[in-house]
Formats: C-alpha cells, structure tokens, sequence
C-alpha cells in the first residue's frame, strides 16, 4: 500500500465509525428497501400513465428510429423539421428533443422504428436492462446480491422513467472493461459501440493504453470504423456533415444543467461563464486521467474499471442523471468487495455509497431549484475507491477482488498495486 493509502486508512480507522453484524443489517436493509419503493413507484408510474408521459425521452427515441427506418435519417439533424415529425408522432408540442447522436445510434435504432411505439419501448429498455445487469455482475449470475443492487439502485428507475439509453451506455463500458483481458476483441466491439454516446467514453483510451491492451485498443478502433463505414452506407455520406452541424446548433441550445452531475453543468448553473466551466472541465479530466492512467498500468482490474465507471463523469462535460447506471454498479461493486472481505462498512462509506446511489433521484427531485453540487458525490464516491482508505482491514489483493473482471497477476504487480 502507498504511504497516502496507509495515511488515509489510519485517519479513517482513527475517526470513523465501524458497522458489522446487526446495527449494518438494519442500515442496508432501510436502504435496500427505499431504493425497491422507489423502483417500484417508478414501474407503476409507467404502466399507469397515459401516452405520452409514459415512454419519456423514448418517445423522441423512437421517432428517430421511425425515420431511420423510413429512409429519412437526415431529418434527425434538422432541429425544426425533426421537432414537427416528432409533434405529428405524438409528442407534447411545447417539449424539444434534439438528436444529438452520431449516425451509428441511428444503426442500432433503425430496426425499432418497425415496431409500434410500445413494443419498441418494451423491447429497448427490457433488452438493455438485461444486458447493463449482465455486464454490472461480470456475467455471474449467481452474484444475486449485485444483481439485486444494481436492479434496486435509483439509477434504474429514472432510466426507466426517461426511457432512455443509461442502460445501454452502461452495458457496452461495463462489459468491454470486464472482458478487456480475457476476451480482448470481443472487449474491443462492446467499447467501440460506446461510442454512440463518446463524451461517456473519453477515459477508455486512457485505460486501455496504460494497460497495454492493444488488441482490445484495435479492435474497439476497428469496430468504430466499421460502423461508420455501415452508417455510410445506409444513410449516405451527407449524413455526417448534417450531423457535425447539428451538434454546432445544439452546443447553443440551453443545456439542461440541473439534470447535469457535471462540473461544467454545475459551474453554468452557478453562473459562471462558458469558457470557466469548460476550463474547469478540462482540469478535472486531467486529474482523473492521471488516477485511471496509474490504476490500470497492472491492468483493467475491478478498481481500475469502477474508476473508469465513475471518473467518466469527471471527464466530460455533457452528462445527465439517467447516463447514472454504470457508476452506481461502480459503487455497488465498492460495497460488495468490502462486505465480502470483512463484512462491515465505515459510516463515511455507507454514506458515499448512499449518495452516490442517490444522485439520479435528488437531481429530479430538486427540479430547477437543483444546487450546483451534483458532481460532489461523484467526486467522493471517485477517491473513496482511488484512496480506499479501510483496504488494510480487507482480504489481501486478488483474494478481495472478484475475478471475473480480470486474469490473475503476477504477485508482484499485485503487490505493486496496492
């Protein structure tokens, strides 16, 4: 361990509080138990809505998936014809849904938009839950206390209710940083798919090239190209001009900040000026660049990948709460390790994880009265598994850390590492 580690698990062992046994059991079920209300609230909310309210942003989703499948795909990048085909579609005149995507998301919408509205609903958030809980438990199934966290987590039912792509963003990370290692093409395909969304993937270059994953780097490359290429293809080459001009429009549009965990969101929010929140942006993704870079030099370990989970919300400037589902398997990765290695938590734990898990929901919740504070718990939830400051009461490394994620290492990278 280094010595900021071992001066930080003294501090905290020194001031914190330790649960175990029956006082943590009453903690974590009050906990589990306001996350399902939650959830549950938000399914009854869906099915007993009437349309439009309840499929959300999907609703937006789907027109463009109709005009993709309808030869129109171009029409997705004209803010005003888009805004009326979206209207006579459904949609409450007075709400403006932008498509800010690249060409490659209209690929993978294309074929929903051959399907009735609901059943398109239906089938894109049953089929991208399934496959972000898959990829939140490495594929292990029998991880059911993981499953039912990440299922529970906040995250779940406001991506439920905006009926958009948190799901989706949050199984391609996740899985192509749990296969980076042992399946490294395959690894490669799921995180150049991210890149429908590539403000989330900003720091998986940075893990992959400190890592030395070069297949995995080729591949995710390859997978990107070979996209573009099918783009191309299907919606012709103007496509993609329509679209860079689309997104200069829509850097102009006023951004939905108080849904925003960001730091450039949470600076506009408070007033600052444009090229101040960009600024600020800029040296938080350095940082952050800096802790993933140094974490995955022994490779994409489970730490390592909930940093990259977690720290591309330090990274980026445009993020919002339903983008959520891959740090809040991040956290609940953190809490599992822990309870696994010495079945207890610190309070100051219990209370990071708790906000951290949180966050989608207060967002909502606030509205417009929302405080520029949203990226603090993302930031605390960051160097809690950065620093790990109770790691000398776990199991040794290896031992403590789930292996699904990861082949072995040598012991002395494991030792290097901390």
């Amino acid at each position: 361990m280094s010595p900021l580690r071992r001066s930080a698990a003294a501090t905290f062992r020194a001031l914190d509080v330790e649960l175990r046994g029956r006082r943590l059991r009453i903690v974590l079920a009050v906990l589990i138990a306001l996350a399902a209300t939650f959830l549950a609230l938000c399914v009854q909310s869906i099915v007993t809505a009437g349309p439009p309210y309840k499929f959300g942003d999907f609703q937006a989703l789907w027109t463009s998936a109709y005009l993709a499948h309808e030869g129109e795909a171009a029409t997705n990048y004209d803010p005003d014809a888009l805004h009326a085909r979206q209207v006579a579609l459904g949609m409450r005149a007075g709400e403006h849904n932008p498509f800010p995507y690249p060409p490659i998301f209209l690929l993978m919408l294309a074929p929903l938009g051959g399907l009735p509205r609901a059943a398109a609903y239906a089938l894109f958030m049953g089929a991208s839950l399934a496959f972000y809980l898959w990829t939140s438990i490495g594929g292990r199934w029998r991880a059911w206390p993981r499953l039912l966290g990440a299922l529970a987590a906040p995250s779940t039912g406001v991506n439920l209710i905006f009926g958009q792509t948190g799901f989706l963003a949050g199984g391609f990370m996740l899985g192509g940083l749990a296969l980076a290692e042992r399946r490294p093409i395959a690894a490669g395909v799921l995180l150049g798919l991210l890149a429908y969304k590539p403000q989330l993937g900003a720091l998986v270059p940075v893990a992959l090239i400190a890592a030395g994953l070069w297949r995995t780097t080729a591949a995710a490359a390859a997978t990107l190209l070979a996209c573009a290429a099918a783009a191309t293809f299907v919606f012709g080459a103007g496509v993609w001009g329509q679209w860079l001009a689309s997104l200069a429009a829509y850097s102009q549009m006023a951004m939905v900040d108080r849904l925003m965990p960001t730091i450039a969101g949470a600076l506009r929010l408070a007033g600052a000026p444009a090229a101040v929140a960009l600024a600020a942006q800029a040296a938080a993704a350095l940082a952050v660049g800096v802790v993933v870079w140094r974490a995955c030099r022994w490779g994409v370990t489970p730490r390592a990948a909930a940093l990259v989970a977690v720290g591309a919300f330090l990274a980026t400037p445009h993020a919002l709460n339903y983008d959520l589902p891959m740090m809040a398997a991040a956290a609940i990765w953190y809490a599992d390790r822990r309870l696994r290695a010495t079945q207890s938590l610190f309070v100051s734990e219990i209370v990071v994880l708790a906000l951290a898990l949180a966050l989608p929901l207060a967002e909502l919740g606030f509205g417009d009265h929302a405080p520029p504070i949203a990226w603090t718990p993302i930031v605390a939830l960051f160097a809690l598994i950065a620093v790990d400051p109770h790691a000398a009461r776990a199991a040794p490394p290896g031992q403590a850390n789930s292996t699904e994620f990861r082949r072995p290492l040598p012991s002395a990278q494991l030792a290097a590492q901390g």
